[in-house]
């Protein structure tokens, strides 16, 4: 990538199990990207390891251009297909601030946090965060698996529930 080309997040579905080969190809280019990883438990001869588990595996995010995108799709033999602005063909802008918040949830809470439906999804409040891992974060408060949780979603995208919050830190900013 060139220096002063205007670079954004997109989301992309992988197809075919090539994750791996688009990562290849972005890091050639020295594109940016990220994929949603969870820590997994898992007992090996007796002993218990951190095995790392794609949470989205045909979701991939890349912080690159347009033009970037039809190249990589190209590359892949259409192995991808990039998520478009609602009715068009040009693909969806992921704000920073929006991913930035995604990435810190899957991060902090690597072993509990769940991948959602969003056509599922029943939202309810409207929160922030005031206290404890995720202070300062905004999301929502949705009913997953019967129990209440906090979730954070890029709309249209991709949805993710972390582990019950405790109501004292809940601050709610509007209902939905």
């Amino acid at each position: 990538m060139t220096q002063g080309e205007d670079i954004e997040w997109y989301a992309l579905r992988v197809f075919h199990n090539k994750t791996t080969q688009i990562c290849a190809i972005a890091d050639k280019e020295q594109v940016e990207w990220y994929t949603p990883i969870r820590e997994v438990e898992e007992i090996v001869e007796g002993n218990m390891v951190l095995r790392k588990e794609r949470v989205m595996p045909s979701l991939l995010f890349v912080r690159t251009t347009p033009e970037f995108i039809a190249k990589l799709k190209v590359a892949t033999s259409d192995n991808i297909l990039p998520y478009y602005e609602p009715g068009t063909n040009k693909p969806m802008c992921i704000d920073n601030k929006e991913m930035s918040k995604f990435m810190f949830v899957v991060r902090t809470s690597a072993k509990q946090i769940e991948s959602i439906d969003e056509a599922t999804l029943n939202i309810h409040d409207k929160v922030r965060i005031m206290g404890g891992l995720f202070a300062g974060m905004e999301g929502y408060i949705a009913r997953v698996h019967g129990t209440k949780r906090f979730v954070v979603r890029i709309e249209g995208i991709a949805a993710i529930a972390t582990t019950y919050i405790p109501k004292q830190y809940i601050q709610k900013l509007r209902t939905t």
